[in-house]
């Protein structure tokens, strides 16, 4: 029998602030099958199937989401007898101790790029176990810290705050269940750098045109005279810098040049919006893990040079990209993020001085994923409104939204959040107000962990309908929509 190398005994070596294992193997493997064992999980945690898959897929997504690329197609199974690559299972007692022990394990199969995933219920304290965060031991969280593990990284020396570090799944640590900015490194390193071409088409169809490469999200605006601009993270020297691209299209569909702003860098994509007049705005994360955001304003699209726009840091702090969106009624920017350490949705407004108002709390609602946001004149209410996009925090993931309004005074007042019948992984949705009484949804699917779908919320009839339906079946990394525009980044 092959020996394998359990994680917790493996010696690490260190590289910055992240830990590697000795063995730290490429997923290399096309495709890559990740079986999980559904009826364990029911029998252990009273799980089902749907919930359990929405999790373990999340675990895996939250390391993609953050720029880390595998070069492989996944394949998640539902406890398929196919020969898999990664197995998941749900066991009683950890090493035999049922009060304490350990909570996961990762054990890697020498002298290849294959693993399994042990969770271990300690069933002295069953209840203690959710998937919402209200308890202390969070599921996507133990799942994230595992696949890092699989991917070859240790527990990083000094127990930083960070997702690799043992023992952080309490309750309330919303923070670790994606991969902060040392994580990241440490899974470029292990395995790729995400270098996805950014495609951009029509929003009514057409082919795509490949107009540069993203190592995160991207995202899209368009001009009511219709010139676009296209914004997104990019690597072109491989240095585990995501530097800040901008695209001009103009009316016609002449695209223009890459505009690489060298001095600007993210871990976690960049959000752009119109802005006053016939500029544009765009919004993301500050490069070091302190999370604050930049905001850009008076940006205006060009076929040539760069127009960088005047720049602010904000005293808001997010550990995902912002999103954006222009209230004409009010004339201000909206900003919409997730706050830094409880997972919160905020909103604040800012007036075309830049005066920001005091974030609002979007009722009880957090999130894992950046929030998609639009604002603009709504038909059915005959009046302006903002409406949000984000999936709910438990296993299910599912697509949530909310409708709102800016006050004269620039506070966002929110009217409720409805369930819709999409289902999207932690991945920011992408949402659009369409000719006054049609919602727009670009979103993660169900079925595979990048294919694009759109949930449409039809409201120009007497009554308002709303569906999914596969957009384009095509894996990506990061959708965009505008009222001309759609972009999607794909390998």
């Amino acid at each position: 029998m092959i020996a394998a190398f359990l994680m917790g005994f493996l010696p690490a070596a260190t590289a910055g602030a992240y830990a590697l294992l000795i063995i730290h193997p490429k997923w290399t493997d096309n495709p890559r099958i990740i079986n999980v064992f559904t009826s364990q999980f029911n029998t252990q945690f009273g799980l089902d199937n749907m919930r359990t898959m929405g999790i373990v897929r999340s675990g895996l997504q939250s390391w993609m989401n953050v720029g880390v690329a595998f070069a492989t197609v996944l394949s998640f199974e539902d406890t398929s007898s196919l020969s898999s690559d990664i197995e998941i299972e749900a066991k009683a007692c950890c090493d035999g101790d049922c009060n304490a022990g350990c909570l996961g394990r990762t054990i890697i199969t020498p002298f290849s790029d294959n693993c399994s995933l042990d969770i271990y219920n300690r069933t002295a304290h069953t209840s203690d176990y959710s998937d919402n965060r209200s308890k202390k031991f969070d599921f996507q969280s133990i799942f994230t810290h595992e696949f890092g593990h699989c991917m070859g990284l240790g527990h990083p020396p000094g127990n930083p705050p960070v997702v690799m570090t043992q023992d952080q799944f309490v309750a309330g640590q919303y923070t670790k269940r994606f991969p902060r900015d040392d994580d990241r490194l440490g899974g470029q390193y292990t395995q790729f750098i995400a270098n996805y071409d950014v495609r951009v088409r029509n929003r009514t169809g057409g082919p795509w045109t490949v107009i540069g490469k993203t190592s995160g999200s991207v995202g899209v605006a368009t001009r009511a005279d219709g010139w676009s601009m296209v914004t997104f993270e990019t690597d072109p020297d491989g240095d585990q810098k995501s530097h800040l691209a901008d695209v001009a299209i103009d009316p016609s569909g002449a695209v223009g040049p890459t505009c690489m702003n060298y001095g600007d860098w993210t871990f976690d994509g960049v959000a752009i919006s119109h802005d006053v007049g016939t500029s544009f705005a765009k919004a993301f994360r500050s490069s070091n893990d302190t999370g604050l955001i930049y905001v850009f304003r008076g940006v205006y699209p060009s076929l040539v040079g760069c127009v960088q726009g005047t720049s602010t840091l904000t005293n808001m702090a997010s550990r995902r990209r912002p999103s954006l969106a222009f209230d004409a009624g009010t004339g201000r920017l909206v900003m919409t993020y997730i706050e830094f350490d409880t997972g919160q949705i905020k909103i604040a407004t800012a007036d075309s001085a830049g005066n920001w108002t005091s974030p609002v709390t979007l009722s009880t609602e957090w999130t894992d994923a950046p929030v998609g946001i639009d604002c603009g004149y709504w038909a059915p209410d005959g009046a302006d409104r903002c409406f949000l996009a984000f999936p709910a925090s438990d296993g299910r993931h599912q697509l949530r939204i909310t409708k709102g309004y800016i006050s004269s005074s620039g506070y966002f007042i929110e009217i409720g959040t409805q369930p819709v019948g999409g289902w999207t992984l932690n991945i920011a949705p992408d949402i659009q107000i369409v000719g006054g009484n049609r919602l727009e949804v670009l979103h993660g699917a169900a079925d595979n962990t990048r294919a694009v779908n759109l949930y449409v919320h039809d409201c120009s009839g007497s009554t308002c309908v709303g569906s999914a339906f596969p957009l384009e079946t095509r894996t990506y990394l990061g959708p965009g929509i505008s009222s001309a525009k759609m972009v999607t980044a794909a390998p």
